[in-house]
């Protein structure tokens, strides 16, 4: 429900992919006579990464722990990932051949490339449920690993020429569940500093012309599916940069029934097929707010400076024109609507908020078939309105 490449990203994905990877069918790794933890190093050992080596095994009242374990991907001698401690509690292997632990620790967690590597003081979840090497490597759907919370910590990712950010913490809790599949949670990300000089990207070179040596943010969201009676509140997905903008977006779908959510989770590979599903969801209401935090006034400056003009020359210039862009609505009482909260805002800025809530839920095919044949009607179809700094 909550889940969606940037280096930061797939730093923390290849370090998780690794220990949740496809088990393979021969083990590179001298098994310890403990159990779980041999379950747990079976999953790590796949085709496409080996557990190269570990170092003592223990086991106390229930607690196990694997010191010094090294994973190395079968395709990349430069590519590896070290753990100082890791750390099994209450485990057992289930009767299917799930592992499942009241707890699992990583702590000193470091993954090395060659393009970079990233590395995290601390990696913990509680009751986790890893699903059986057989699963893995028959691709049978719907055996994610599930969990009651996971939380990061003080983790930094590098590229090639050194650090490019730093995040202070990462958590996610799964606070509901129906059957294997998550009903309600949330998420953060916090403390994220990404180093703008590092980064070659063209995107990066626009926020350094718009003074930004760093950027300084915190994602965070929540949402619950209700399968009964088939709808998802997303209430405040937000992305918050410190001196720039905070953007958030809640939304409300129908139609998302149990089957609907089984379907689209056994055609993540299929657009086409997801896409068709899609048609049976409905849009029940959608809000996206901008909070501005001088990221506006430093495009405006920016833009007004290109054209040789002060900046208040330049908005009244783009404010003046407004009219004739927003012809294409076709909705005179919705242009002005428009217009009057853009001109607002442009001219002093403080928020921007777009919703959508029509009078019943509007289904996607409806909203598709509009957008194909007459998408001036999306408007007064969704029920759409604007306001500036309310």
């Amino acid at each position: 429900m909550f889940a969606q490449k940037s280096r930061i990203s797939l730093g923390l994905s290849t370090a998780i992919g690794l220990f949740l990877a496809q088990a393979g069918p021969v083990l590179a790794f001298d098994a310890t006579g403990v159990p779980v933890a041999d379950a747990f190093l079976k999953l790590l050992d796949s085709e496409e990464g080996d557990v190269e080596s570990y170092g003592a095994v223990a086991e106390n009242g229930g607690v196990i722990t694997i010191s010094d374990l090294v994973l190395k991907s079968d395709g990349d001698d430069d590519e590896k990932v070290t753990v100082a401690t890791t750390t099994l509690s209450d485990g057992m292997v289930l009767d299917n051949g799930r592992l499942k632990l009241g707890g699992l620790q990583l702590d000193n967690l470091e993954l090395v490339a060659d393009d970079g590597g990233m590395t995290m003081a601390t990696m913990s979840a509680t009751d986790v449920v890893l699903p059986a090497p057989e699963e893995i490597k028959d691709g049978t759907p719907n055996v994610d690993p599930s969990y009651k919370t996971v939380e990061a910590s003080t983790i930094q990712i590098n590229d090639e020429n050194g650090k490019i950010a730093n995040i202070d913490k990462i958590t996610s809790t799964i606070d509901s569940m129906d059957g294997d599949q998550p009903t309600s949670g949330r998420f953060a990300v916090t403390g994220i500093v990404i180093d703008v000089k590092q980064i070659q990207a063209d995107e990066a070179k626009t926020l350094q012309e718009l003074g930004y040596e760093t950027l300084s943010m915190n994602v965070s969201g929540s949402g619950k599916w209700d399968p009964d009676a088939a709808t998802i509140n997303i209430p405040d997905l937000k992305i918050d940069g410190e001196n720039a903008a905070a953007l958030s977006l809640s939304v409300s779908l129908g139609g998302v029934t149990r089957e609907v959510i089984e379907k689209l989770n056994t055609s993540s590979d299929n657009p086409d097929e997801s896409m068709a599903l899609m048609q049976n969801i409905s849009v029940s209401n959608v809000k996206i707010r901008l909070d501005d935090a001088s990221l506006t006034g430093r495009i405006l400056d920016q833009e007004a400076k290109k054209a040789g003009i002060e900046t208040p020359q330049y908005v009244a210039g783009l404010t003046g024109s407004l009219p004739l862009m927003l012809g294409m609505l076709q909705n005179k009482e919705l242009e002005g609507q428009v217009a009057a909260a853009i001109t607002q805002y442009l001219n002093d800025p403080g928020s921007l908020e777009i919703s959508a809530s029509p009078d019943s839920p509007v289904p996607f095919a409806q909203v598709m078939g509009a957008a194909m044949m007459a998408p001036q009607m999306i408007p007064q179809l969704l029920g759409v309105s604007i306001q500036a700094n309310q």
